[in-house]
């Protein structure tokens, strides 16, 4: 199927050249051009980019979409998880999980953070003040906490975060071989940690959500293969989103002392400030769907059996929705919070309040003991075209 401008003239040029550093960088005029120009743009690779809000919020709960039938290439292990399955095996592992995520479980969790975040937090202040926030304050304390929800030791922390970016790499449309012969070695390396812990779990029980896992596997209600790639989702979701919003909240007040002061004086404006940090730089840029049916966009129709990447970052920007969406304001009504970053329906994410909690308890924790923060030094970045990563964070705390 060709797509036409408004015009008669077909597009020819690619319009979202994901390797591109500049897009990866700063992919928000790309966004507004097919918002405005092709909002479902044929993209040379083959699939249908789609970037108003509209069609995407409507899109991704459409139970029609599938994504058990997408081909994740080197990221296969993924449909062993709810991420990669359709109802009603979505639904059977969602259930499992979503005890751990309570009010009252992560009341408890962010309980754990914040224990966490006070010890960062203490050697700052007996130090000289400088911290490189990106794995010393935002991985430490998420990959902390999901090790103590996991019930084990926080052990190769930066392992898992280099290997759970290597398998990032092939879950955007962009990838090369390189990057999936990357994630099939991360993978790998996964599944051998997971079968560790799990054999230690076996034989040295407790009560954590590794323990229910094993539970449930042995009752039946999940494989093997579904154990250990659900704790890697788990292991994955659990500090790369969540680290991404606290660098980005960070790098904000840094950059606005109006908003750390906001933050400290006006505790009910500290959810919305969260929800414009999520909406303005989301850290997970699309989720891909497949037709299964064809599906009617707009004035275009897709087939059957298409690949859909429905940009949430784009829809998040969408100034039908957001007006000024460029601009940081945590005052916006409340309009704010119909953003997309967590997803929605089915496969909305399944850890959202608690990430919402974890970023709190940091945020808090810096106004509450800290008169301000400014940059020490320059951040660096690992963009693609499906993630938003900040590497490198140097903040001064006085």
């Amino acid at each position: 199927m060709t797509l036409t401008t408004a015009g008669p003239a077909p597009v020819t040029e690619n319009l979202l050249p994901f390797r591109d550093p500049g897009f990866r960088a700063n992919p928000y005029p790309y966004y507004a051009r097919l918002r405005a120009e092709h909002p479902v743009y044929r993209h040379p690779l083959g699939l249908y980019a789609v970037s108003r809000y509209e069609d995407v919020a409507r899109l991704i709960r459409n139970p029609t979409l599938s994504v058990q039938q997408l081909d994740f290439g080197p990221a296969a292990p993924i449909h062993d998880t709810m991420l990669g399955k359709d109802a009603p095996d979505h639904t059977r592992l969602r259930r499992i999980t979503n005890r751990w995520f309570t009010p009252k479980a992560v009341e408890q969790w962010s309980e754990a953070m914040r224990t966490s975040v006070a010890a960062v937090l203490d050697e700052v202040e007996r130090g000289d003040g400088v911290l490189d926030v990106a794995d010393g304050l935002a991985l430490k304390c998420t990959f902390d906490t999901i090790c103590r929800i996991f019930g084990i030791a926080p052990t190769e922390m930066l392992t898992v975060q280099r290997r759970t970016y290597e398998i990032g790499l092939s879950l955007g449309p962009g990838g090369n071989d390189a990057e999936a012969a990357a994630t099939t070695e991360a993978l790998s390396w996964f599944a051998g940690h997971i079968r560790g812990l799990v054999a230690d779990k076996r034989a040295r029980p407790g009560e954590g959500l590794i323990d229910a896992f094993i539970a449930a596997q042995d009752e039946g209600r999940m494989t093997e293969e579904e154990v250990v790639h659900t704790i890697f989702l788990f292991f994955a979701v659990g500090h790369l989103d969540v680290k991404h919003l606290i660098n980005h909240g960070i790098r904000l007040m840094a950059q606005k002392p109006e908003l750390f002061a906001a933050y400290r004086d006006e505790p009910e404006a500290r959810p919305g400030i969260i929800e414009e940090i999520l909406r303005i730089d989301t850290p997970e840029s699309m989720v891909v769907r497949l037709t299964t049916q064809d599906t009617v966009i707009g004035d275009t129709t897709v087939p059957a059996g298409e690949a859909l990447a429905l940009l949430i970052a784009s829809a998040n920007r969408d100034p039908e929705v957001f007006p000024d969406p460029d601009v940081f304001d945590h005052t916006r009504p409340v309009t704010a919070s119909r953003h997309l970053a967590f997803g929605s329906g089915m496969h909305g994410c399944a850890g959202q309040v608690l990430a919402r909690a974890e970023a709190d308890v940091v945020l808090s924790s810096i106004v509450e003991r800290f008169s301000g923060v400014e940059p020490a030094g320059e951040p660096s970045y690992a963009h693609t075209e499906f993630l938003r990563t900040i590497t490198h964070l140097p903040i001064r705390f006085h």
